[in-house]
């Protein structure tokens, strides 16, 4: 009787993993747009306990790398979307005395949401867009006070390694994931925006 449990389970398992499709991967669209991220009125001269107010707009509909068109909004599900977030990350950082950049670590005292939500984790922002039916776009509007004087600078997460871009990225597994590439509106060619705290 053992031999033929052991076949019965040996064909079972065969059957099984051939039958059965395996896991598929989620759908990834790449898109890069350029400017989605803005400093209101591309202020670059501020006096200590100003605010610097940071907009990101996403259109809607987009244009993926490979020239097909989506709508950002079909990547959540309807019953979920007025509470869905597209995301990305930013940090601030300051001009030292010899010339290096310091990130400047913030917290909840100094930095609001006027719009989506914001996180922080030491020096990392991040900030969180909402879907707004009316103007059809993901928005997030954030203000940070600045508390030092000096030369500042504003950029993605990760501006001093390999790359000049923002990651904007959000999604369900089962309807796709987008990631975004974009820059800071004004942004130097290492995408940072710099100015100045008098």
């Amino acid at each position: 009787m053992k031999p033929f449990s052991i076949l019965l389970m040996l064909t079972f398992s065969l059957c099984a993993s051939l039958c059965c499709p395996g896991e598929e991967e989620a759908t990834q669209f790449n898109i890069s747009n350029d400017n989605l991220v803005q400093i209101e009125n591309n202020a670059t001269v501020f006096a200590v306990d100003d605010f610097l107010v940071i907009e990101t707009i996403i259109p809607n509909n987009q244009t993926t790398v490979d020239g097909q068109t989506i709508q950002l909004s079909n990547l959540f599900y309807d019953d979920v979307l007025s509470e869905s977030f597209l995301e990305h990350s930013l940090s601030l950082y300051l001009e030292t005395q010899f010339g290096t950049r310091s990130p400047i670590q913030l917290t909840e005292e100094v930095v609001f949401a006027d719009e989506g939500m914001v996180n922080l984790s030491n020096e990392i922002i991040r900030v969180l867009q909402g879907y707004d039916e009316a103007s059809n776009s993901f928005r997030s509007r954030i203000r940070i006070q600045l508390k030092e004087s000096g030369t500042l600078f504003l950029g993605g997460r990760g501006s001093f390694a390999q790359s000049n871009a923002i990651e904007i990225y959000g999604g369900i597994y089962e309807l796709g994931f987008a990631n975004i590439s974009t820059t800071i509106r004004n942004a130097n060619a290492q995408g940072l925006y710099e100015f100045v705290v008098e």
